[in-house]
Formats: C-alpha cells, sequence, structure tokens
C-alpha cells in the first residue's frame, strides 16, 4: 500500500509539473503567487507609487484594486494578451470602476522594445498611450521587422486619431522617455520579475499584492480579480 501510495504522489507532481510546462507554453507564464521578492527600500507598491512616474493608467482613480501590466511591446504574449484579454477586463472591471490598470515596461527583446517603450510614452503624454498600445501590439511586426523601427513607430502613432504628430514626433526624436524602460524594468527586477508578460494585482493602498505571469484567458484574471475585489470590500 505504501508503495502505491508513493507512486499516486509521484504521479500527482509529475502531472502538475506537466501542467505547468503546458501553461508555460500556452500563455507564456506561470500561476497567481506572491511576488517573490519585495520592493527595494523604502519602496511603496501602492496605486500613487506605481503612477507617480508617469506611468499610463486607464480606469477610475479611485478604484479599490489596481491590475499593473509588465509588458514588452514585442512580446508575442504581451500581443494575445492586449488583443483577447485586456479587452474583456476593461469592460468588465475597468469600465465599471472597479479596476484600474497601469503599464510599466520589461523590456528584454533588444533596442526596438527601448524604442516602443519610448514612443508609447510619447503618446502618453497626450493620453493616447492605450491606444498606440493596441496598435502596437495588433501590428507588432510593421516595427519588429522593419529595417527602421523608428520611422515604422512613428508610421503607427500616425493612426492615432487626435494625436498632434508634431508634438509626438518632437517628444520621440529628444529622447524624452529614452531611459523609461530600464527604469521600469528595474522595478520589475527588483519585484523578482523576468518573463512578460507578469500581472501584478494590489489594493490601492499597497497591501495584498499577488502576481500572474501569463497571457492567460480572462476567466484567470477574473478569478483572480474578483478574489482581490472581495478581500478589498470586506473591512
Amino acid at each position: 500500500m505504501q508503495k502505491s501510495h508513493a507512486y499516486s504522489t509521484v504521479a500527482i507532481a509529475a502531472t502538475a509539473v506537466i501542467g505547468a510546462v503546458i501553461a508555460a507554453y500556452v500563455y507564456g507564464g506561470g500561476i497567481a503567487r506572491s511576488p517573490n521578492s519585495t520592493p527595494e527600500q523604502g519602496q511603496q507598491l501602492s496605486f500613487r507609487s506605481l503612477i507617480s512616474d508617469g506611468s499610463p493608467v486607464q480606469g477610475d482613480l479611485a478604484a479599490p484594486i489596481t491590475l499593473v501590466e509588465f509588458g514588452d511591446f514585442q512580446c508575442e504574449f504581451c500581443a494575445r494578451f492586449a488583443k483577447e484579454t485586456e479587452p474583456q477586463i476593461y469592460q468588465t472591471y475597468i469600465q465599471t470602476s472597479k479596476v484600474n490598470m497601469v503599464f510599466k515596461h520589461l523590456v528584454h527583446y533588444g533596442s526596438d522594445s527601448d524604442l516602443a517603450a519610448s514612443a508609447s510614452q510619447c503618446a502618453n503624454d497626450q493620453g493616447k498611450f492605450w491606444d498606440y498600445y493596441h496598435i502596437l501590439y495588433t501590428d507588432q511586426d510593421s516595427f519588429m521587422l522593419s529595417q527602421d523601427s523608428q520611422s515604422a513607430l512613428k508610421n503607427l502613432a500616425s493612426k492615432i486619431n487626435g494625436l498632434d504628430l508634431k508634438k509626438f514626433d518632437s517628444c520621440f526624436d529628444g529622447g524624452a522617455y529614452e531611459d523609461i524602460a530600464k527604469k521600469d524594468t528595474k522595478l520589475a527586477d527588483s519585484l523578482g520579475f523576468r518573463d512578460t508578460p507578469t500581472f501584478l494585482i494590489v489594493k490601492s493602498d499597497g497591501s495584498s499584492p499577488q502576481s500572474l505571469v501569463g497571457a492567460y484567458p480572462f476567466s484567470t484574471f477574473k478569478a483572480v480579480l474578483d478574489k482581490a475585489m472581495d478581500g478589498a470590500a470586506k473591512p
């Protein structure tokens, strides 16, 4: 009997490992968990601190839960999330003031990722980050495969309704945000985040942080966000 029990335990463990491998392949990540390490000394993960450096945000600033995406505009799993899952999160949680969403750059795909991060922040200066976010992820190849990524990123920006292209080009060409990706990536490193996309779910006061690694379907995010909101609603 003990031998059978041991075999069952090994089998269950093996199934869990196989499931994790499949999840990593399909979704590009892992499971919900607490951040692997604490922020740098003196650093707080409250909503106000997360947006204090000009990080893009959408939704009600007073929402009880903040969803932070750490992404790279060249990441295929990030693109999957942006196209398939973010619109559902937006409709269900962001538009209803239950959750707000912050974007942080976690770049590790090369210089074009830095350029895209810089360009997106220039769009953010005009309140157009999320428009550009969807354009970049929908048409990734147009700048990833271009011989002139900077021109390709400008061309994608021209598709944003209402964007002042002269201001955008001045910001982008002037390198106003050339260091933003490094700064955000440093924060990600301090939290033990390495893969994209990685998501941080945290209460507005910075308490009860947990992470979700991978471009999981909406149902996974719904379960995590609903549980976070239930906890936030309790005194």
